[in-house]
């Protein structure tokens, strides 16, 4: 990481967090946002920005950006579905937290949409290298590119919250 640009993070959601371990290894930053299709690409970007504020270069960079927005994408189309948001009590909200070290990264986002079915993360799908451009399913694909970009993908859901957590390795 290049350098270290520790601000106050602005927060409208009230749990938008910013700050060194005091060992000075770890930066650990939290973002929340709605979950709807309009907030995905505004929140993705805010928490992108602070990662490269805290010195995450490329390509790394790019490999959480591609991560984390279809995580929250399916989020949003799945966990909440397209009419959530105009039936719950509170809005749809998602919380993504990081903890940045030197060479990996730990990202957990958390939500109160409904649980993966089976309590199973998806494998996600892949194709023959001769499949027929006909015969290409419409998706599927974001678990197969979530898997490829990450180390480890821990899900667990607790009491009314999903969990999941993900490992990236920048050595």
């Amino acid at each position: 990481m290049a350098h270290l640009n520790l601000r106050k993070v602005e927060s409208r959601h009230g749990c938008d967090t910013h700050s060194l371990d005091p060992d000075g290894d770890v930066i650990k930053g939290t973002r929340c946002f709605h979950a709807t299709i309009h907030a995905v690409r505004s929140g993705v970007c805010a928490v992108i920005d602070d990662l490269a504020g805290d010195g995450l270069a490329s390509p790394h960079l790019e490999t959480v950006e591609i991560v984390l927005a279809e995580v929250i994408n399916n989020i949003v189309e799945h966990a909440y579905g397209p009419d959530e948001e105009s039936q719950a009590d509170e809005p749809c909200m998602v919380r993504v937290s990081y903890d940045l070290y030197p060479k990996a990264m730990a990202l957990t986002v958390v939500d109160r949409g409904k649980p993966f079915p089976g309590a199973e993360l998806p494998p996600g799908r892949t194709l023959a290298p001769d499949t027929d451009r006909e015969e290409l399913p419409e998706g599927g694909f974001g678990w197969r590119i979530i898997r490829d970009l990450t180390v480890e993908q821990i899900y667990q859901r607790d009491s009314e919250e999903n969990s999941l957590q993900l490992r990236f390795d920048f050595s």
